[in-house]
């Protein structure tokens, strides 16, 4: 039994209790005055109505009650299977991210799953690029016919007279629930406002205290997110967040890898023709001295200056590869990636 059937039996209840009165006031209207019922009788049927109204009552009691119960069970029900779907979500986002480092692929795999939670026309992310001074936004289409087997690009926002950027200074979530409110000041705004877009809800993600970009959900009715929204959409948000700083830290180690056997392949093949030209610079040391000659004295000297000039290249090329390598390692090392197992312990999650 559910709500709705619980309340069909009250009703059914006291539609039975009032026609039997209805019936009974027309028995006795219809009744001839000469052969009017007894006393006894009446009050025997006085006493058959109060029996049927308490009992009607006290059904009704139950029943009430019992609805109540259902209505709190129906409650938990759908509370209960609207966290499952958002643990579903989530292990979905941490699923994705861990067979891809590739985020914005992710996020366009994943927003039919965020459609489902929060109802929307659009979903977009915004990620800050290397350089930290502008953003890369993406849109993931909510229909099937609008959306991209590959994720690119959308448009290049700068940080300043945006929302987005707006909402990654503050690290703070920012309803719009008018687009035509800002367009005038956020270039961002103006944008959605000129595709037919009335509300927006923007999430900054925040890891390790900082903003690197946010995650938006975009409508074409005005004010059509809330609150309820925020707190839905804030663990998704929160592990892009993480995902993205991952990828950027799995760049740099790719970077660094490769900056490495470059580095290392510059010092080996440096250190072979560093060998090759004092070979030279020797053996012509010796011609100078075994051949007292002006011009052969004269194209020696050539000789050992050059040689003493590419040798000098060399090392000019030896000390570049060392900083370039020292510095792709600080950036590694400052994004908390640990050297070896044992330095794991010593770092905090992402």
């Amino acid at each position: 039994m559910n709500l709705r059937h619980a309340r069909e039996a009250v009703r059914i209840i006291w539609g039975v209790v009032c026609a039997f009165a209805v019936i009974q006031v027309i028995t006795w209207t219809m009744w001839p005055v000469a052969e009017a019922p007894h006393r006894g009788l009446l009050l025997q049927g006085a006493a058959a109505w109060a029996s049927v109204l308490i009992l009607a009552t006290v059904s009704t009691l139950y029943l009430r009650s019992l609805s109540r119960v259902i209505s709190g069970h129906e409650q938990a029900h759908s509370a209960a299977l609207h966290q499952l779907e958002q643990l579903e979500l989530s292990n979905a986002v941490l699923q994705v991210v861990a067979r891809s480092v590739d985020v914005p692929l992710a996020f366009q795999t994943l927003a039919q799953r965020i459609v489902r939670l929060v109802p929307c026309d659009r979903v977009g992310l915004a990620v800050l690029s290397e350089n930290g001074q502008e953003f890369q936004t993406y849109t993931a289409r909510v229909n099937k016919d609008e959306r991209r087997v590959r994720p690119r690009p959308d448009i290049v926002f700068k940080i300043e007279r945006t929302a987005i950027g707006t909402v990654v200074k503050s690290r703070e979530p920012l309803f719009i629930n008018d687009t035509s409110v800002g367009a005038a000041d956020f270039l961002d705004v103006n944008v959605l406002h000129s595709s037919g877009v009335r509300s927006a809800l923007l999430l900054p993600l925040v890891t390790k205290g900082r903003a690197v970009g946010t995650l938006n959900v975009v409508s074409r009715q005005p004010a059509a997110f809330e609150q309820q929204h925020i707190e839905i959409l804030q663990p998704i948000a929160e592990i892009f967040a993480v995902a993205h700083v991952a990828q950027q830290l799995h760049i740099a180690v790719g970077k660094y890898y490769s900056m490495e056997a470059m580095s290392e392949l510059t010092l080996s093949i440096a250190t072979e023709i560093n060998s090759a030209l004092q070979t030279i610079i020797g053996h012509c040391d010796l011609l100078s001295r075994g051949y007292p000659d002006p011009e052969l004295q004269r194209d020696l000297a050539t000789v050992v200056h050059q040689a003493q000039r590419i040798s000098a290249l060399l090392e000019t090329m030896r000390v570049a590869a060392n900083e370039r390598l020292r510095e792709v390692a600080e950036t590694v090392s400052q994004g908390g990636i640990p050297s070896s197992p044992e330095a794991f312990g010593d770092h905090d999650p992402l």
